[in-house]
């Protein structure tokens, strides 16, 4: 057990550490007017429009197979209901000032389901890797369209003007949906694999440019951290009252005992720092960069420990 807890931790530590090397790099080169915020609020602008639609679609279009996954309908499930309860619970403890304190919801229960999953997996599950990668795309199938349209809303000022379609439809959104259509009515077989390709090739910047944004932001947001009571509120929704309730609930619904990876994986990513892409929203759409920025960068070390922490658990009574 204690062995378990040591090199997941250090897997995780390994993954994040990555993050804030990047992060070191884009706060000295902003320091040294290398870079202007200018130019990271295009780099932003050309991640969610361009690059991650291309990434959602070329990624739904090639590892999305209803036929072969059985359980692909869970995944997404647990992921839609681990983003309302987080806007729920969170809207709970901000209950007297929820209008104020919205714009932090997203951050309780969004999370970073795939580029911090992933690194963790190719220690802890190293032996079942291409499923785990697998589900994680799964949970990303079902929390993109919600963080994208009722979490784009509230974390942005974009999401306070204009007609409640322009706030929704985003091309991450569309592309969600669109993918997820084609592949359930069959129209896939209709899209020529060489537009899938080119998506792909386009998608795979979404990574590195996206977590030098996100490493920029990082490191603008070292020295804002909001106030503690605010951070701890979010924190004490996405870290304990969400892992415990998956914990709970695929105890009670035995998903150990018919599929133990899916529980493993479930588990981790209720447990994950909150998604880059609430950064990409922000810097792109408007919105407040130093609060959402400094909570990110307080959850990043917090689930240094609470990914460990609760796999266990699961371990000790799964």
């Amino acid at each position: 057990m204690e062995s378990f807890f040591t090199g997941t931790f250090f897997s995780i530590f390994q993954a994040i550490f990555k993050v804030f090397l990047i992060a070191s790099l884009a706060g000295y080169m902003s320091y040294k007017k290398v870079f202007t915020e200018e130019f990271i609020d295009g780099l932003s602008v050309l991640v969610v429009r361009v690059f991650l639609p291309l990434q959602i679609f070329a990624t739904i279009m090639k590892s999305f197979d209803p036929a072969a996954q059985t359980y692909w309908w869970y995944a997404p499930l647990v992921a839609m209901a681990l983003a309302f309860g987080g806007l729920i619970f969170s809207g709970l403890l901000f209950a007297r000032n929820i209008k104020e304190k919205k714009s932090l919801f997203p951050l309780s229960g969004m999370q970073n389901a795939v580029y911090l999953a992933l690194p963790i997996g190719e220690f802890a599950f190293k032996d079942q890797f291409p499923e785990f990668s697998l589900i994680c795309f799964l949970v990303l199938m079902g929390l993109n369209p919600i963080m994208w349209s009722v979490g784009k809303i509230l974390i942005t000022k974009d999401g306070k003007n204009g007609s409640l379609f322009k706030k929704i439809v985003t091309p991450p959104f569309i592309a969600s949906l669109l993918g997820i259509l084609l592949v359930l009515t069959g129209g896939k077989r209709f899209v020529p694999e060489i537009l899938v390709d080119a998506s792909r090739m386009l998608g795979n910047a979404t990574v590195p440019v996206a977590t030098f944004v996100l490493g920029s932001t990082l490191a603008m947001s070292m020295r804002k951290i909001p106030p503690f009571w605010d951070t701890f509120r979010i924190v004490f929704v996405k870290f304990i009252i969400l892992p415990a309730a998956t914990v709970a609930a695929l105890y009670f619904l035995k998903t150990g005992q018919s599929y133990p990876l899916l529980a493993q994986v479930l588990i981790l990513q209720s447990a994950t720092a909150p998604a880059t892409a609430h950064i990409l929203m922000v810097r792109t759409y408007g919105g407040d960069i130093g609060k959402v920025g400094g909570i990110i960068f307080v959850s990043y070390i917090v689930c240094l420990f609470a990914i460990p922490f609760w796999l266990m658990v699961w371990n000790g009574i799964g």
